[in-house]
């Protein structure tokens, strides 16, 4: 191939269709180890919500990328790289040439406990179709985590009248970008909803309720003070560190991913702390090949300084501005991350850096449930975290992107009364 592409999720499938419409001789080809074309990940939630069909989850068809000449490898699995060679190696043992290279693998859900029968995900199409198959037959479920995919499956399970419980680790949701306030505004919404919300609290063991007679497991049914057999609440008995017990029947687990990399090491490729790196026209230290997407830990121009951007827009973005460097061009990636979501009637927004490290500003209308956090660093906003003030998104992105001193407005920050729209 002169263009080889791992990984057909919206970033690499982005590269080549942008390099076909730079290149039209070019042979490109992409590996993926998922058996699906390419599916909006961000529209699942919506498809287990019954708001949308299976089939409107796919923006490609097979068609498309033979239109396009682009030979497209389902189900394959990239094992090696060798960058002296430039070959790729597959787990079949096949192995493919290429003249340039895009990395953009994305990443696997983290392993996370023991009892995978009962246990749900949300990174793939695979996970939702097997979490739609059972969503019916789930009474009692208990959600881990306080990250955004925690927040989606609290509303898939309001959405079908399930009331579940919250476990997580901080002392409050989406502490790694709101303080306590912003916590607590969420807390206060999620009770509206009859959601239970334990925090500061960790699972410590996971036991199904069975019991072994001669190697045999057998329900053991919950006994009453009287005697009698009650009906079953769940089939898991979780036991929580700070000696909670919580009867369960299914466990939702939103713990974030790990990025695929394993198949790089040894290779030469420089990994950074998080992914691989790239300079901020997405190039390895390897000439001609590249990295986008959620594995890329790309130089952020705004920010001055090397991270990565796990949502679908980056990727988008990002896959968008390879295609085009593979091609001869020189774009350098620019972009105010942002990811935002409607959960449970509350909108939040997360915009460019939200460094808990970093000083911060907060200011609270709880009459209007409204929340803003501005994270500045060195006098300038980096980012902001919002609850219900998505209309001032545009504005934030825009103080972000021109590194707007912001001295002058710091003690103004807090006050509701001040229009940010003001700031120039």
């Amino acid at each position: 191939y002169d263009y080889l592409i791992i990984g057909g999720g919206i970033a690499g499938v982005t590269a080549a269709e942008t390099i076909r419409e730079q290149d039209r001789n070019g042979i490109i080809g992409i590996i993926c180890d998922e058996g699906h074309l390419l599916y909006s990940r961000v529209l699942l939630p919506a498809y287990l919500k019954n708001r949308i069909h299976r089939e409107q989850l796919f923006l490609r068809r097979g068609e498309d990328f033979v239109e396009k000449k682009i030979d497209l490898r389902l189900d394959a699995k990239v094992i090696g790289v060798d960058i002296k060679r430039k070959e790729v190696w597959l787990s079949n043992r096949e192995t493919i040439s290429y003249k340039k290279l895009l990395l953009s693998s994305g990443g696997k859900v983290k392993k996370w406990g023991s009892e995978e029968e009962y246990t749900y995900r949300l990174q793939t199409l695979d996970d939702a179709d097997r979490f739609y198959a059972n969503i019916n037959r789930i009474k009692s479920p208990l959600v881990i985590g306080s990250s955004f995919i925690s927040l989606e499956f609290l509303e898939i399970f309001v959405t079908h009248k399930i009331l579940p419980t919250v476990l997580l680790r901080d002392n409050y949701f989406l502490a790694n970008i709101l303080d306590y306030q912003g916590g607590e505004l969420l807390r206060e919404n999620f009770e509206m909803y009859g959601v239970v919300l334990q925090s500061s609290d960790e699972v410590e063991e996971i036991n199904p309720h069975t019991f072994q007679l001669e190697g045999v497991g057998i329900n053991l049914p919950t006994i009453s003070q009287n005697g009698e057999i009650k009906e079953e609440e769940g089939k898991l008995r979780v036991v929580t560190k700070g000696l909670h017990e919580i009867q369960c029947d299914s466990i939702a687990v939103g713990v974030g991913i790990d990025r695929n990399l394993q198949f790089l090491i040894g290779s030469g490729v420089e990994l950074g702390e998080n992914g691989i790196k790239v300079n901020e026209f997405l190039e390895t230290n390897m000439e001609g090949i590249f990295a986008a997407g959620d594995v890329a830990e790309f130089y952020d121009l705004i920010l001055g300084k090397h991270r990565v951007q796990g949502n679908w827009t980056n990727a988008f973005l990002q896959g968008k501005i390879a295609g085009l460097n593979m091609t001869g061009s020189r774009n350098p990636f620019k972009n105010v991350s942002a990811y935002s979501i409607t959960n449970l009637g509350f909108q939040i927004t997360a915009l460019g850096d939200c460094d808990k490290d970093a000083e911060s500003v907060v200011r609270i209308d709880r009459k209007n449930r409204r929340y803003e956090r501005f994270f500045i660093r060195d006098g300038c906003i980096i980012g902001a975290a919002l609850i219900n003030s998505f209309q001032d998104k545009p504005y934030l992105a825009t103080l972000i992107e021109k590194r707007v001193n912001m001295e002058v407005y710091r003690e103004r920050l807090s006050d509701w009364e001040f229009d940010i729209r003001t700031i120039s």
